[in-house]
């Protein structure tokens, strides 16, 4: 059934960031505003542009790496206006071609060590031809076609002149493109909203127009991909689009695509060898990997990546450039403002001690395969094609002139730091015969075997374990500073930094021995004191998989369904809510959205009857207030927290039976003294108890109940933005637009602030939450320059252990965190993307899974409880996704073949968040009661575990008796011979139970009567 599923080798290709000793950094390059890719690269040199020069180049040979100032690089005096565009001959990596606003096209040849430029010619194609963009022919030599304003000309840079022309294209040539096999030349025009396809040789106007995007870009891209041509431009709403058409079908495209709203053009490159495309954000951060295939979706995502800088150009290296012994099948270079990023693009494999000839198949030489003369006589020769394994005489070395030639150690595996630890027996026995499981099972019935009770003297199959995180206990410092916060009641500065346990150099590597056991790599581990329902929080081990030597999140390769459940024509969606507010919530029945108007009206919907919504007025529950926040209660999943600007906390009873919402009433109603609402939180484990934060800088805890506020807090000198519980339900976090993190434990009464310190650069707006079994605080917030980013805090000390940025946006990141998986969720407002992340408390500590991109942008999204999940379908989170015209309901899976056994690897015991463990009065008393652990394996079905122990037990019992000598065959012994036994019969009952029918398929086939084949004779 294998031919069922023909996965690409190229599905799991990973960029990586390298360290900063192997960037180019300190280069003048600053703020661009040129319109090309701003860097192109040869097999032996990277061109790029420079700082407050228009006309000039810098250029540097490639491996070239460490910092370089201005004095270090070689510029070339280009032109003396802006250079327009740059590219490397395909067939010659040294020479260099510019082309500029002063009417003349350079070529320049780069020699030596330093890149040192030389003039080669000057081709002029007459005054007031101003060239904008360029790019050489795949196939012929010398050749070079450029555009002008609504002209492309195909240049013969050895004989200095023109050799075609073809019009028919408006407005100026952004971008143009050769096709693989250089028949077809296809121009971008019109400001991405036309491409002209030519076959210069036949014809000077255009074999076909197509009309891509809808908006004005200031830049657009096009770019020949094998048999498709990708188009990469803007939507009427200022969003990046990327749209393929079919080369044999050019009437309508095959796939189209929506990213980001920016105004940065998505920069595509695409390698012909693997079929990857590479999109670029310029003026962003973001790289996507996409690979084409030949069924939909055409352009299936590979990888995402928010790069550490921001993209100001990019360009692939050559492809004789590439470490082929690391699994390097590409290197992307990027430009930022002060620096230049070879990232490798590594694909996973187990060992790298071999070539791998399927990731790196026959690419094409440097050799042309005509010359320009002979393909405008109607040559289509192709170059010849090379060979990228080592040591053959085909294959070119690609070596930077500043470097010498390479030892042959070059093309050995790199070793890193760390290493898969893998258990291996201590010895192997070979037996020169192994008997049928039957046998062996009849030899047991028999009482002929017999299993010694020490069974390590019986060689086994090597296991390969989990990697497994266990971690050494803390320092007695460390718990009297935590006794010491728990005890006392205000401490205004931030706790002492806990001491950081080193390891050695035995524990950070583990040595593969034939006769010592792998030791597990020890990391951290929390006081013995935290422990939570009999066993400790720090205790819950989740798994990760280990790819490359590098750890890896089981869930990275999420999928997202909508499984069939929406609700559409949505109107009067309220898309100006405050920042502080999620902007929709659901519960186990409902899902609330605010709608638009001074009314403050929340649409109420039950998730079990998604359907089209009724044409009229949009009937809703009216709080006659503008809305500021609104949750549902955790533990009821009919009772409706709604927060107004005029101080009041409506309590909403909600039932499927409600006639019109419009005419009902709330229930209860919370004053809390005319100050705003600005957000709140329901308390994750005591009943009827909510923390408040309001407009006078204060957070109170009340009681909904009793419609009381109990404890009143001050900590903050501005606005609370954001507040957060822990998972215990002791601490209380908030950020405030005075920057401040305050960490309080207000069962310590009114004077309970912990912990304090500055931690947001910017408080436009920002969230936080705890994570890893409430070790970490996660803040999600904005920089000055608007970039998005997420900050990890150790929960103990406060002290920064990690910071990504994520994108750039105006909107803040809303962030929602599965306490059993540790998957973070990253949403905004106005966005089409969903990203996620592992949570891990040791480096990386945010473990990258594949990214959600929707169709259409989204408001809001609400999460469901865990116990809305079909674990069964490996469904580990459900929730609905809010835009302006619908509500969405996605699933996220983790793909797996066996669905007919419970994921226990997947699905540990889940935090019971939909059952209070205490009352209010419980927990202002002083109570602290620990949180519930509830298991989601349903009846009757076995655990993965179960069935991977018995299987290995089945083989454990296979191979002893295989090593068994004759003579302990003949001496039975009935305890042990009963265990495996019935070890056995329990696994033969779970295969049977999954074996149903034992009919095939064939044996209720009707063959032809023996009449035919007497006719047939």
């Amino acid at each position: 059934m294998a031919w069922r599923f023909q996965a690409s080798k190229f599905k799991n290709t990973t960029p990586h960031v390298p360290k900063k000793e192997d960037t180019i950094f300190d280069l003048p390059i600053g703020n661009l505003c040129c319109s090309n890719n701003g860097i192109q690269a040869s097999g032996s040199y990277l061109a790029f542009h420079v700082e407050g020069e228009g006309g000039k180049l810098g250029a540097l040979p490639i491996g070239t790496k460490g910092r370089k100032l201005r004095k270090d690089i070689s510029l070339v005096c280009a032109h003396s206006d802006q250079v327009d565009d740059f590219c490397f001959m395909t067939f010659d990596d040294d020479l260099l071609v510019t082309c500029s606003r002063d009417d003349s096209m350079k070529i320049w040849r780069l020699s030596g060590e330093m890149a040192k430029p030389s003039l080669k010619c000057e081709v002029c194609i007459g005054h007031g031809m101003l060239l904008d963009a360029m790019k050489p022919h795949t196939t012929a030599s010398n050749l070079i076609a450029a555009t002008s304003l609504g002209n492309a000309f195909i240049i013969d840079i050895e004989h200095k002149s023109v050799v075609a022309q073809v019009d028919g294209f408006s407005d100026k040539g952004y971008s143009l493109d050769w096709s693989e096999d250089g028949k077809l030349l296809a121009v971008s025009a019109d400001r991405g909203r036309q491409i002209c396809i030519y076959d210069v040789r036949s014809a000077i106007s255009p074999l076909k127009k197509l009309d891509v995007h809808q908006g004005l870009g200031r830049e657009s891209r096009v770019l020949f991909c094998g048999g498709r041509l990708l188009s990469s431009g803007f939507t009427s709403k200022r969003t990046q689009e990327v749209i393929v058409f079919d080369a044999g079908m050019w009437d309508k495209p095959i796939h189209t695509q929506e990213y980001v709203s920016t105004t940065g053009i998505l920069m595509p490159l695409y390698d012909p060898d693997t079929k990857l495309v590479f999109l670029v954000g310029k003026g962003t951060n973001k790289l996507f990997i996409a690979e084409f295939q030949s069924k939909v979706p055409y352009l299936s995502p590979v990888y995402e990546m928010s790069m550490a800088e921001q993209n100001l150009g990019a360009c692939l290296g050559s492809k004789r450039c590439v470490t082929v012994m690391d699994g390097e099948v590409d290197t992307l270079y990027q430009l930022t403002r002060h620096s230049i990023v070879p990232v490798p693009c590594i694909v996973p494999r187990r060992s790298y001690r071999d070539f791998h000839a399927d990731l790196f198949p026959a690419t094409r030489g440097p050799k042309a395969g005509c010359t320009s003369d002979e393909w405008l006589a109607g040559s289509d020769a192709l170059p010849a094609k090379i060979s990228l394994a080592p040591n053959t005489s085909n294959s070119k070395s690609c070596v930077s002139p500043s470097l010498h030639i390479t030892s042959a150690e070059n093309c050995l595996p790199r070793v890193t730091e760390k290493e898969v630890s893998v258990s291996i027996p201590e010895s192997i026995v070979k037996s020169a015969s192994r008997p049928r499981a039957q046998d062996v099972l009849e030899a047991m019935d028999t009482g002929k075997i017999s299993v010694s009770d020490n069974m390590d003297t019986y060689q086994a199959k090597p296991e390969v374990h989990e990697l497994v995180y266990t971690v050494h206990d803390i320092s007695e410092k460390e718990n009297e500073v935590r006794n010491k916060v728990d005890s006392h009641h205000k401490q205004a500065e931030v706790l002492p930094e806990c001491q950081k346990t080193e390891l050695s150099s035995s524990q950070q590597r583990s040595i593969v021995s034939s006769t010592e056991p792998v030791v597990p790599i020890r990391l951290r581990q929390l006081n013995k004191g935290d422990e939570v329902s009999g066993q400790s929080l720090s205790a819950r081990v989740r798994p990760k998989s280990c790819v490359v030597g590098q750890v890896a999140s089981k869930f990275r390769h999420v999928e997202l369904k909508t499984n069939g459940a929406v609700f559409t024509n949505l109107r009067n969606v309220n898309t100006q809510l405050p920042l502080e507010t999620n902007g929709a919530c659901a519960s186990g029945k409902f899902i609330a959205v605010p709608l638009k108007g001074p009314a403050g009206i929340v649409g109420v919907y039950d998730v079990k009857k998604p359907e089209k919504l009724p044409d009229g007025v949009m009937d809703g529950i009216f709080n006659k207030a503008l809305v500021t926040d609104l949750h549902w209660n955790p533990f009821d999943d009919e009772e409706l927290a709604v927060g107004t600007d005029v101080g009041l906390i409506n309590f909403w009873h909600l039932t499927t039976d409600d006639g019109p919402r419009n005419e009902m009433q709330p229930v209860k109603v919370l004053n809390m003294g005319g100050n705003k609402v600005l957000c709140f939180q329901w308390h994750p484990m005591a009943s009827d108890l909510l923390a408040v934060a309001l407009s006078d800088n204060s957070i109170g805890i009340c009681e909904s109940k009793t419609l009381a506020r109990r404890t009143k807090i001050v900590s903050h000198s501005a606005p609370v933005i954001a507040l957060a519980w822990s998972s215990d339900g002791r601490r209380l976090v908030s950020i405030g637009k005075d920057l401040m993190l305050n960490v309080h434990q207000p069962q310590l009464s009114d004077e309970c602030l912990i912990a304090q310190k500055k931690v947001l650069e910017r408080g436009h707006s920002g969230r936080l939450l705890y994570a890893c079994d409430d070790r970490v605080i996660v803040i999600v917030g904005m920089t000055r320059s608007s970039s998005r980013q997420v900050q990890l805090f150790d929960a103990s000390s406060l002290h920064e252990i990690h910071t990504q940025q994520i994108d750039s946006g105006t909107q803040p990141l809303v962030p929602y965190y599965d306490y059993d998986s540790s998957v973070l969720f990253l949403s905004g407002k106005g966005s089409r993307i969903i990203n996620m992340y592992e949570v891990c408390y040791d480096p990386p500590y945010l473990l990258p899974l594949t990214p959600y991109v929707s169709p259409c942008i989204g408001q809001a999204i609400a999460f469901h409880n865990k116990k809305m999940c079909d674990v069964m379908a490996v469904e580990f989170q459900r929730a609905w996704r809010l835009s302006e015209k619908s509500i969405e309901q996605l699933v996220f899976r983790v793909p797996r073949v066996k669905k007919d056994v419970f994921q226990s690897d997947l699905f540990p015991d889940a935090l019971v968040t939909w059952r209070p463990v205490m009352t209010a009065d419980e927990w202002l008393a002083g109570s602290t009661k620990t949180p519930h652990f509830e298991s989601l394996k349903p009846d009757g079905v076995s655990a993965l575990g179960d069935v991977l122990k018995v299987t290995s037990v089945l083989s454990t019992a296979l191979s002893s008796a295989a090593a068994l000598p004759k003579s302990v065959i003949s001496e039975p012994k009935s305890k042990p011979a009963v265990k495996l036994e019935a070890s056995l019969q329990k696994a033969e009952d779970i295969w049977s139970a999954k074996i149903k029918d034992h009919t095939l398929e064939q044996d209720v086939m009707e063959g032809v009567s023996e009449e035919e084949w007497t006719e047939a004779l």
